[in-house]
């Protein structure tokens, strides 16, 4: 195994499973599609005939020769649910749902599959990846960065502390910490602070909103020290940056 997120698209219908295959390859290296298939007894008897390793499963519900309800129940006899899988249907029906939950489904998307739910999907994967451990230690720790700089950038407006920031990663504090100045060349309260100018300058650029909001907006509450911080990043107050 090289460390990658190993992936198996199961759709009776091609543009759906390139589709999904396109979304997968596009959040991030550490995603390998390892086959598609257009039935359930195709990717059932493939998996068979190749011994072949997989971390995540999407497939679709209706599908002609075996369902995928019928390719879970099968898989899981086989594997003993040693992936994760998430069904992919047009049909927004609370039976299939369960039915799909009980087999061991983490997540349930509807077609047309959206961007970003997709990508809420593969953190929530690559979160129990983390937790669990199907990746190599390298790789894990590689996911943990990209899950914690995209936690940020989603949580820019929040009071974040390195601990908290952590926790979402299942690593301990001091250790994420090191690795992620390692990894980025930045600290991590830089990098917030970074990231939270950038959407000031942003803001300023394509809003009228006022210089206080934008300050609370990205979790300062004191107006003048967030400033002070916009002048040492980028030569000007907000107000005069807006006023030029």
């Amino acid at each position: 195994m090289n460390g990658n997120i190993k992936v198996v698209i199961v759709d009776d219908e091609s543009r759906i499973r390139q589709g999904i295959e396109r979304l997968v390859l596009n959040n991030g290296d550490e995603w390998e599609v390892v086959g598609t298939y257009m039935n359930g007894l195709e990717c059932l008897q493939d998996i068979e005939a190749r011994n072949l390793h997989f971390d995540v499963l999407f497939t679709d519900m209706k599908m002609p020769v075996m369902s995928g309800l019928e390719l879970l129940a099968r898989l899981n006899e086989m594997t003993g649910k040693s992936y994760r899988s998430v069904v992919v249907s047009g049909y927004d029906d609370f039976e299939f749902i369960q039915s799909a939950m009980r087999e061991g489904a983490m997540d349930y998307l509807l077609k047309p599959v959206d961007r970003q739910e997709m990508k809420k999907c593969l953190n929530k994967i690559k979160a129990t990846v983390l937790k669990n451990g199907t990746a190599s230690q390298t790789n894990v720790k590689n996911i943990s960065i990209e899950l914690a700089t995209q936690w940020i950038q989603d949580h820019l407006g929040e009071v974040i502390t390195i601990e908290k920031i952590a926790a979402q990663v299942f690593m301990n504090p001091t250790y994420f910490s090191e690795y992620f100045k390692r990894k980025t060349g930045i600290t991590v309260l830089d990098y917030v602070t970074k990231k939270r100018m950038e959407k000031a300058l942003n803001l300023l650029q394509s809003t009228n909103m006022k210089v206080y909001a934008i300050s609370e907006t990205i979790g300062y509450n004191d107006t003048k020290y967030f400033s002070r911080l916009f002048k040492k990043h980028y030569g000007l107050l907000p107000s005069q940056l807006r006023n030029n």
